[in-house]
């Protein structure tokens, strides 16, 4: 990092991930980003290992239960184990200072735990979840909702640590606003940041102006700050961004996720929900 970027890189001194425990431990998008940026900052991280899918449906007579049972746990204690001393190695050979847990209960909602550690560090790395994999989507659903803290999503191809280019998608919103203060660290560091803002899906009349927001970015040493308005071809907000996105060359997406109560189920807005079906670059949510 240059010496500007270790000077923001004191808003993130522990940064937490989590992966998903599998028969043969591969490194995903998220740990590899999560390690890279920890040893850029200087900061500690904390690893959560979640519990493999179950490898059967529960069984349905009592006969069978107890067998399928005591083989799930001990598939679970293996994997969970083996995948966390994987990924404890990896961290370890980068020099960064780690603390790892795992899931040790079959039955434990899925990610309450991580859910918890997540309050208590700065930023929360995880892999982007294709819109099939329900699991994933819910636990982003949960972090968004629940947590309290940004959260990272990384896209397949992982990518910069060190972003240059940083879009905002920018409507003015407390939401917005939010993940802009959240994601200073990595603004500050940026070569060139644009606010983003796009037309024709919703009323931006109130919006606090992009002008506003530049002044307000200045004032925290971000002078490089475009302003950019663009028309949503069919209202569709988040087509729009992303090939903005490829046009610029931007290598981080900063947006404040619109997250809902519905029945009491976290339920994400539109815009949030497609930007997940499709993640182009890392991209940095606030609720």
């Amino acid at each position: 990092m240059t010496d500007r970027a270790n000077n923001a890189s004191g808003g993130m001194r522990c940064i937490l991930v989590g992966i998903e425990a599998a028969p043969e431990f591969v490194e995903t998008p998220a740990l590899e980003y999560a390690i890279s940026l920890a040893a850029d900052c200087g900061a500690s991280l904390s690893l959560y290992v979640f519990a493999p899918p179950p490898s059967a449906p529960w069984p349905m007579t009592t006969g069978s239960a107890s067998a399928w049972l005591e083989n799930e746990t001990e598939r679970l204690e293996q994997q969970t184990a083996a995948t966390t001393r994987a990924a404890s190695k990896l961290v370890s050979q980068a020099g960064v200072d780690l603390v790892a847990e795992h899931a040790n209960a079959l039955f434990e909602p899925r990610d309450a735990r991580f859910v918890q550690l997540a309050r208590v560090h700065d930023v929360v790395i995880f892999d982007a979840a294709a819109a099939a994999d329900s699991s994933g989507r819910r636990v982003i659903e949960d972090m968004l909702f629940d947590s309290g803290r940004p959260v990272v999503l990384i896209p397949r191809f992982a990518g910069n640590v060190s972003p240059r280019r940083i879009a905002i998608a920018w409507d003015g919103s407390a939401r917005a606003a939010r993940a802009v203060k959240d994601a200073l660290p990595f603004l500050i560091a940026a070569d060139l940041v644009v606010a983003v803002t796009i037309t024709g899906e919703k009323d931006l009349s109130r919006m606090a102006p992009g002008a506003d927001l530049a002044s307000y970015l200045a004032r925290h040493g971000i002078r490089n700050c475009k302003l950019a308005t663009l028309a949503g071809a069919g209202g569709d907000v988040a087509a729009r961004l992303r090939l903005f996105v490829a046009e610029e060359d931007v290598e981080m997406i900063v947006m404040g996720a619109f997250v809902h109560s519905r029945f009491r189920e976290a339920v994400l807005g539109g815009v949030t929900r497609s930007m997940l079906d499709d993640t182009p670059v890392p991209l940095f949510l606030s609720h």
